[in-house]
């Protein structure tokens, strides 16, 4: 049974939804040498430069995992640690230009790969289900509840 008409269904859907994007990019992950969280972090850094702590509640993991992913994605070249400008206490992480160029490859690997999953779905209803994500209050809207880089 779908989870439409059904007292959880949003629940439902968004748990199903969210599996499906886990399976995605756990595929790039893997053709990468990467783990999803190092993906999800280098799509992140694309647009901002943010602390540790910051990385953490964005990822949704504790800190001492950020300081791991960090290590491994230093050593690949790919992120540099930074001292914060205003406070030399916060690290932040940034990209490096290899970074940068491997993260916008990670990131062009997950929309093909939404797309051929999503191919079946006319158009319209894609364009919907952005709009519904992306509307003022929405989940996506660029609010507090905006996590997705």
């Amino acid at each position: 049974m779908t989870s439409v008409g059904r007292p959880d269904g949003l629940a439902a859907s968004l748990l199903e939804l969210h599996r499906e994007m886990r399976v995605i990019l756990g595929s790039v992950a893997r053709g990468a040498g990467l783990t999803v969280q190092q993906v999800e972090m280098l799509c992140l850094l694309q647009r901002r430069e943010p602390s540790f702590g910051e990385l953490a509640e964005l990822l949704g993991c504790d800190k001492t995992n950020i300081t791991g992913m960090a290590d491994r994605l230093v050593r690949r070249g790919l992120v540099i640690r930074q001292a914060d400008s205003e406070d030399r206490r916060v690290t932040r992480l940034r990209l490096t230009d290899d970074g940068r160029a491997y993260g916008l490859k990670l990131r062009a690997a997950v929309t093909d790969a939404v797309g051929e999953r999503w191919s079946a779905v006319p158009a319209p209803a894609r364009d919907a289900l952005v709009g519904l994500l992306v509307a003022p209050g929405g989940p996506l809207s660029g609010g507090q509840a905006n996590r997705s880089g």
